[in-house]
């Protein structure tokens, strides 16, 4: 019997609507509070008076094995104007943000005084906007900086804050911490964007600039473009094979694997953007490109090859179920999948590949115990 276009929607949307809820009820509260304490979270930071009754306050927070005094000022050159936002460069420059790449302290770069904007773009190509002016100032501890939503007026009053606080902490460390704080959007639209996209793509740029930060104070190199290429390759192949597996999942009679592949593609991509799986387990990227090249894509395959043998077994299965109820009646037919019928090219394929991926841990170990003993 072939599933309904309006039964495989009906499947598809349930199966986002798992990622949405996980993303909502446990990945979102912890991205808003990423690395905060509960006391972070609670307490009154510089520029929190900007939007009095905000409706949406996130605080971030990192711990930097340095004194305060070495961590702000590369906190006190942040800018498109100064040394840029130590994070993704490569996507803001898509934008045309042409996205400075500064990995030492520039001399008058740090210096900063009430009005002087925060800009996020070249004043040459949005003279208007762009940029964020500074409100709140603690020399030496806090940067807080009054925002608004693009579209709005140069005059309007702000609408948002985004301020930078440097704590000291316990045995010659510190705390950075991080607050954004803005008003509700006017328009169901705008709260839905501000959900959907634009909390987990300023997440994955501000994590990546603390996290900047943080190697740059602690005389450590920042990642290079070629680890932010690499990662954002990752997440684009994680979009395209979303999109693909809803396509197919709506086409294609097989469409069992195309489903699974969606939802597959959904939380890898969540995982990809939010997680940063290099940056969350210390992975070095020729460590992560070695193994995402010859454990997980062919892991994949190796699965989907699997799912769409199976798939085709099953599709096989009824059609001939059918054939003998056209003929014979449905009391004298039975549907049956012996386990005979499970070894089919695609399967064979699938288990070949398994055995090839598991393989692959033993055949490092084996080069990498040679090596040690050559």
């Amino acid at each position: 019997m072939r599933t309904s276009i309006p039964q495989r929607l009906a499947l598809l949307l349930l199966t986002l609507g798992t990622v949405v809820l996980v993303y909502a009820l446990a990945v979102r509260p912890w991205m808003l509070a990423w690395g905060a304490t509960p006391a972070e979270r609670a307490t009154t930071l510089a520029g929190d008076g900007i939007v009095p009754d905000a409706a949406s306050t996130t605080t971030r927070a990192i711990a930097i094995a340095a004194l305060p005094s070495q961590v702000f000022p590369w906190v006190a050159q942040l800018g498109q104007n100064r040394a840029g936002f130590y994070s993704f460069e490569l996507l803001e420059d898509l934008v045309g943000a042409e996205m400075p790449r500064a990995e030492a302290l520039l001399p008058g770069a740090q210096e900063w005084k009430p009005g002087d904007e925060l800009r996020m773009y070249p004043y040459d190509k949005l003279p208007g906007t762009g940029g964020a002016p500074l409100v709140d100032f603690v020399p030496g501890r806090a940067l807080a900086f009054a925002t608004q939503v693009p579209g709005r007026r140069a005059d309007a009053p702000p609408d948002g804050s985004w301020a930078f606080v440097v704590e000291p902490a316990a045995a010659g460390t510190t705390r950075l911490l991080v607050r954004t704080r803005s008003a509700a959007s006017p328009t169901l639209g705008g709260r839905i964007f501000e959900r959907a996209v634009f909390e987990p793509m300023h997440f994955a740029m501000e994590r990546r600039m603390m996290e900047g930060i943080a190697r740059l104070a602690e005389g450590k190199n920042v990642r290079g473009r070629a680890a932010d290429a690499f990662e954002i390759l990752v997440w684009t192949a994680m979009l395209g094979l979303f999109f693909w597996g809803v396509g197919a999942t709506l086409r294609r009679e097989r469409w069992l694997v195309p489903l699974a592949l969606t939802g597959f593609a959904a939380v890898g991509f969540l995982v990809a953007t939010l997680f940063q799986p290099p940056a969350l387990l210390g992975v070095p990227l020729r460590t992560y490109v070695i193994g995402t090249f010859f454990g997980i894509i062919p892991g994949t395959f190796a699965f989907a090859s699997a799912g769409a043998g199976l798939d085709g077994v099953i599709a096989s299965a009824k059609a001939e179920y059918a054939e003998c109820v056209a003929a014979h009646g449905a009391s004298a037919c039975r549907l049956t999948i012996g386990l005979a019928n499970l070894i089919n090219t695609q399967t064979k394929i699938a288990f070949v590949l398994l055995g090839i991926v598991a393989l692959i841990p033993v055949l490092l170990k084996t080069r990498s115990n040679r090596h040690a003993n050559a």
